[in-house]
């Protein structure tokens, strides 16, 4: 079995319980902030739809500056509504799933680097990144996400067995 194999069936669920997520937001809560310092509804379900595209970006490309020198800084999408960021999320999930059946072993440990005006900020094996920066960073927006909806009086769905909202 290959690294790419043992990796998906954690992406599916990751990906499923997190469109499930997803899926909960009403359009007119995605501008709400827990505070001040905090992201929005809307800026925190952007990202997860977008971080769902960074499988792609890892394994199709050997690095990313988040901002370059004399360029435009990486922006997390900005959609309005609910269903757009689904479709977002939808299509990249698509494409990452795709490129994970198709990976050989040998491109997940190629190293890939994160650099911000040329510096790299860090450097690990792509099926570390896609661990980390997707699958780790997934389910920790996806928690801040499940916080910001219960503050709201929303039901958020079981993931890994029975929410309280699921026994109401």
């Amino acid at each position: 079995m290959s690294m790419a194999q043992a990796l998906i069936p954690e992406f599916d669920m990751e990906m499923a319980n997190t469109r499930k997520v997803l899926e909960c937001i009403p359009d007119d809560k995605l501008p709400w902030k827990a505070g001040e310092r905090f992201n929005s509804i809307g800026w925190n379900a952007n990202h997860l739809a977008d971080v769902a595209g960074w499988v792609a970006m890892t394994i199709t490309t050997d690095e990313l500056d988040v901002h370059p020198v004399d360029g435009e800084p990486y922006k997390t999408p900005q959609f309005q509504s609910t269903r757009e960021i689904l479709a977002l999320f939808d299509k990249n999930v698509a494409t990452a799933r795709e490129l994970l059946e198709n990976v050989s072993d040998e491109e997940l440990m190629k190293l890939w680097a994160l650099l911000k005006q040329g510096q790299a900020m860090m450097t690990m094996p792509k099926m570390v990144v896609i661990r980390t920066w997707v699958l780790n960073h997934s389910i920790h927006h996806r928690a801040h996400l499940c916080v910001y909806l219960r503050l709201n009086g929303i039901a958020v769905p079981g993931m890994y067995g029975p929410s309280e909202s699921d026994s109401e």
